[in-house]
């Protein structure tokens, strides 16, 4: 039985208001939600149905879920919406993401194609999309998208960028035996056997190319040629698109990287870069921030307060962390990251008083990382004061 759609209102997780739905299919749906807790921020909030009934299958897929949802949740790019958290509820899970205004290439095909989009433009997209997955397939291990398709890339008008969405996450619901992910026209032999690798997603790039080119979509795995179907398209760019998409992985371009170029070293097309992604800028900062100073440092304090750390592992991500020690009375450093205003806030509070502000760090300006080690340093100072008079106390 299919299982009823969110109501407008619903609040799941104690904090993502349902709005309205975006998309829906037999296995999920896609909603706008509002943050109660973000000062009423939109999200888009997907979610997957788990139609299994067996308490062993649902564990299973419950680890797979965590698995590949912490993989995306670690994802930094200006082309990929950011996953800000997940959680499950009632036999499916939800994952939340940066909501992404912007209409998808099968629609903006079907509405302005004639039959095919402009070239440059198919062109321009590809160098946005290759650089996505330049990123995605250098991570270790690669993350194969797996569903690349005109339905998956988001135009976003405001600064011409193209949004790559819908990672081919749906085994986790559904892992059994022969069952792949993809698309049928779209994916090539080898990830219709379940073997998936990074040249998998330039076949399917390439069959999408060539479906925005002419207006058709593909079937099986035989491409018409551009001529039968009475397309015109520069000789160089055939030759990209045609070399993408061999059956056999070692025949094909050998990485994202390299058909990138390849597409830029047209000279028939300008390419043309997107506007500064502002958001993703400050979103790198701070994960570099954290990486280079505040991980080192709060991984300092944690060994040398072993036995009075309440706080063994940091998160992956800085959001929101809170970092306890005690000895006995708690002495907590709680850095707080305020995207509005582009900060890093860190404050000190000391078991039941309220938290005093040590200060500010702007991780997109000069001298962000010397001001976060002041601070850091400040912390684990006063905490070295404040732990001597408590044991004075005790004494």
């Amino acid at each position: 039985m299919m299982k009823a759609r969110l109501t407008p209102g619903t609040v799941l997780d104690g904090r993502y208001r349902v709005d309205r739905l975006i998309k829906a299919g037999g296995m999920g749906a896609v909603y706008v939600v509002t943050d109660r807790s973000f000062n009423g921020k939109a999200f888009a909030l997907k979610e997957m149905i788990d139609p299994s009934t067996d308490p062993g299958e649902r564990q299973e897929a419950k680890t797979r879920f965590i698995s590949e949802i912490q993989v995306m949740q670690s994802l930094l790019h200006p082309n990929i919406p950011k996953v800000s958290s997940s959680f499950i509820h009632d036999n499916s899970f939800y994952f939340v993401m940066e909501l992404v205004e912007g209409t998808d290439l099968s629609r903006v095909l079907k509405a302005t194609g004639g039959p095919g989009l402009a070239a440059a433009n198919v062109v321009n997209w590809a160098v946005q999309v290759l650089d996505a997955l330049d990123y995605l397939h250098g991570l270790t291990p690669p993350v194969v998208h797996r569903d690349i398709k005109p339905s998956n890339l988001l135009y976003r008008e405001r600064d011409d960028r193209i949004m790559l969405i819908d990672f081919g996450i749906a085994r986790v619901t559904n892992p059994a035996e022969g069952f792949w992910i993809g698309t049928p026209g779209y994916a090539p032999p080898e990830q219709q056997y379940g073997r998936p690798e990074p040249r998998s997603d330039l076949y399917a790039l390439g069959a999408t190319m060539h479906e925005l080119l002419t207006g058709v979509k593909p079937r099986g795995l035989e491409f018409p040629s551009f001529e039968e179907l009475g397309v015109k398209v520069d000789s160089g760019l055939k030759s990209v698109i045609a070399h993408a998409l061999m059956h056999f992985p070692d025949e094909r371009i050998r990485s994202a990287r390299e058909m990138s170029a390849r597409l830029q070293a047209l000279e028939a097309f300008t390419i043309s870069v997107p506007t500064a992604d502002r958001e993703h800028d400050f979103e790198a900062a701070v994960q570099e921030l954290k990486k280079e100073i505040v991980d080192p440092m709060l991984g300092e304090l944690i060994r040398r307060y072993s036995h009075e750390c309440h706080t063994p592992y940091l998160p992956k991500k800085l959001d929101y962390l809170q970092f306890t020690l005690a000895c006995p009375t708690t002495f907590e450093l709680h850095v707080v990251k305020d995207s509005e205003r582009e900060v890093l806030r860190f404050l000190e509070k000391q078991g039941l008083l309220d938290p005093t502000l040590l200060g500010e760090v702007e991780p997109l300006q000069e001298g962000a990382s010397t001001r976060a080690r002041s601070i850091i340093e400040r912390f684990g100072d006063d905490y070295e004061q404040f732990r001597g008079a408590n044991w004075q106390v005790l004494s």
